[in-house]
């Protein structure tokens, strides 16, 4: 199995639970798969990926559900590693979209809020 499926199944298979403990064991899955990959492996599939610009979205993720269960503090950990790496987006909707999720859920963070956000992924209703 190639490295490619853990990664983008394990992101996409935390979207599928409400509960931020479910969905947060598959989000660190998907961040450490990600560690394993390289720029070379991401073009093969699209010649404009690059790793890193996968991070804010895996950061942004693990601040959520951490927020979520209420480690307000490893939240806004994660908060900050995905500001950090958000250099790294590409511009246009889907970069537009992280940076005002990090935004948003920074603000919950700030808040001690630990209600499910009307724009995150999960599951259908």
């Amino acid at each position: 199995m190639s490295v490619q499926l853990p990664t983008i199944r394990a992101h996409h298979l935390a979207d599928l639970y409400d509960d931020p403990a479910r969905a947060l064991m598959w989000d660190v899955r998907a961040l450490d798969a990600a560690d394993a990959l390289t720029d070379d492996w991401a073009q093969h599939h699209h010649a404009s990926l690059q790793v890193a610009g996968f991070y804010p979205s895996l950061h942004l993720n693990l601040a959520d559900n951490l927020r979520r269960l209420g480690s307000f503090d490893a939240a806004a950990e994660h908060l900050a590693a995905a500001r950090e790496r958000a250099s790294a987006l590409p511009d246009g909707d889907y970069g537009a979209l992280i940076r005002g999720a990090i935004d948003g859920v920074g603000e919950s963070v700030d808040r001690r809020s630990t209600e499910r956000r009307p724009s995150a992924p999960g599951p259908a209703s």
